[in-house]
């Protein structure tokens, strides 16, 4: 970590210095306004960012953040006019804002570039995935409206796809919605907007059936209609 107390301001905010530097850095903060000002408008900025994101960071990024940060070389301030020194700050806060942003981004898009390039990211399989696996299981049924619905089980990805693109067009004020029953309990599973699309869930537990309902534009707390078709998973 830098040793000029006046390049500290950012890593103090975000409690990133060790015991020394902070009780080193609060006697300074003492004695200079402009890391004081600094120190407050930073703190402003992390408060608004922390309440925009509320995901926890993985235990490791501190550590890698901090040693490519202790990598960088920091430069002293120079000693400038009153206005200069402002719009010093107000490009250190923005430099500050930017680099939270991509640690944020970062945290969320590429997070396995800081865990390691052995861990690779986990994402659910898309429905083609589902219905490609080596060990899929397949089921094609007849729906009350005339269509057919294609499912398909991979018991080794814990995945249940339901292929959609056989369903009948509905009019523009009606949506498909996909249901799991279970002890006489509806529990909505999302709309299909995309009949195309389909849908990808989990596996469900043994005696819930998977349901699909026609229902008002926009979707319904609990089933308004008969099910078009039911499937039972157990029977895939």
């Amino acid at each position: 970590m830098s040793t000029d107390l006046h390049t500290l301001s950012g890593a103090y905010v975000l409690h990133a210095l060790s015991d020394e530097e902070r009780a080193m850095f609060g006697q300074h903060l003492e004695e200079c306004q402009a890391c004081r000002d600094e120190v407050r408008e930073l703190a402003e900025t992390v408060s608004r960012m922390g309440a925009a994101e509320a995901t926890p960071p993985p235990a490791a990024l501190r550590a890698r953040v901090l040693a490519a940060a202790d990598r960088q070389p920091q430069l002293p301030p120079l000693v400038t006019p009153l206005e200069r020194a402002r719009t010093r700050r107000r490009l250190t806060r923005l430099a500050f804002a930017a680099a939270a942003v991509v640690v944020v981004a970062g945290s969320v898009f590429g997070i396995t570039r800081l865990q390691g390039h052995n861990e690779p990211p986990v994402a659910s399989p898309s429905v083609s995935q589902v219905f490609h696996a080596p060990d899929a299981k397949t089921l094609t049924v007849p729906t009350a409206n005339g269509g057919r619905l294609r499912v398909a089980l991979s018991p080794k990805s814990g995945r249940m796809a339901v292929a959609t693109s056989a369903l009948h067009p509905l009019a523009r004020q009606k949506v498909y919605q996909l249901w799991t029953l279970h002890n006489g309990l509806a529990t909505s599973v999302g709309l299909v907007h995309d009949l195309r699309g389909g849908k990808v869930m989990p596996i469900p537990a043994s005696g819930t059936k998977v349901a699909i309902t026609v229902e008002p534009a926009g979707g319904s707390a609990q089933p308004t209609t008969r099910p078009i078709v039911e499937v039972d998973p157990a029977k895939v």
